[in-house]
């Protein structure tokens, strides 16, 4: 379900309120969101009106569990 994930330049790169900024594609559907404080926000479009609630609970567990272990490694 979840297609070429990659993590792109942060938003607000430098600054206190620097924000990990990441872009995916779902079911042929290209996405972008921010990720911070373990929490998935979408730009628009967002996935909610294209996917089920549960699919994307587990599209967002995904994506944490993705950037999680780009950070740690």
């Amino acid at each position: 379900m979840l297609q070429n994930f990659e993590v792109i330049t942060p938003l607000f790169e430098g600054q206190a309120n620097e924000r990990l900024q990441f872009k995916l594609n779902i079911k042929g559907n290209d996405y972008r969101g921010i990720f911070h404080d373990e929490e998935v926000q979408w730009f628009q479009p967002q996935p909610h009106s294209k996917i089920e609630k549960d699919d994307l609970h587990l599209v967002e567990s995904s994506v944490r569990d993705l950037i999680t272990s780009r950070l740690i490694h």
